[in-house]
């Protein structure tokens, strides 16, 4: 999860850097065109000039004047649009700093994030890990038709392990029956093995639940000594 927020957080980044440096060229492109118009312009106003020396009628004057200064109020906007320019790349610039900047920060985090969670996963691993080995051995110390009976049902139903909780099996919440429930709470059937008639799955009863004693946190049933009352 958060590998992939600060990989979201990298890619905004991205795309905003990329749009400044898009916006940066199109500026750019934009007064290398305006700066050509306004050398034909100038260009051209010299040329009307030297045509001007050359008229023969005062009509041929007023038309190269009123070209003239056409050109000459083309060159004044074109400049004003090249100021505007200049003000949007400056502002594009900064917009481009501040992208690369939190390009930079959302690389950083994004290369911790991945560390953390191989940490994690190499964590994970070794647990995982240790749970097998724990778990093998438990299996070996288990007899083979009851391991089956469990391999089965737990195939089937994901678990197959339920605890028997006030009369009832804590998986589906069906009741025992009472006599199943005496036999299974008793201690003349140890060995033998209870299923839950509605789910099937192998039922354990905790005697804790029942002992006038209170369990510290992390004590099994098995090997440990409960705390007085």
């Amino acid at each position: 999860m958060r590998v992939a927020a600060a990989q979201n957080a990298r890619a905004t980044a991205e795309v905003a850097l990329a749009e400044a440096n898009k916006a940066l060229l199109k500026e750019e492109t934009l007064r290398r065109s305006q700066e050509l118009e306004v050398k034909d312009r100038r260009g051209k106003i010299e040329r009307l000039r030297k045509q001007m020396e050359t008229a023969t009628s005062a009509a041929q004057i007023a038309a190269l004047e009123h070209e003239i200064a056409f050109s000459e109020q083309a060159i004044v906007k074109l400049e004003d649009d090249e100021i505007a320019s200049m003000e949007r790349t400056e502002r594009y610039e900064g917009e481009r700093d501040r992208a690369t900047l939190q390009l930079e920060v959302t690389t950083a985090a994004l290369a911790a994030q991945r560390v953390r969670a191989l940490d994690i996963k190499t964590q994970h691993t070794a647990s995982i890990a240790a749970i097998e080995a724990e778990r093998g051995a438990t299996r070996a110390r288990i007899a083979e038709a009851p391991l089956s009976v469990y391999d089965r049902i737990a195939k089937a139903k994901g678990t197959g392990l339920s605890e028997a909780v006030d009369h009832k099996c804590a998986a589906c919440q069906m009741v025992v029956r009472p006599q199943r429930w005496n036999d299974l709470t008793g201690r003349d059937h140890d060995g033998q093995i209870f299923t839950c008639e509605t789910c099937g799955r192998m039922l354990y009863y905790d005697p804790r639940r029942d002992a006038p004693v209170r369990w510290a946190a992390g004590e099994r049933l098995t090997g440990s000594t409960p705390t007085a009352q």
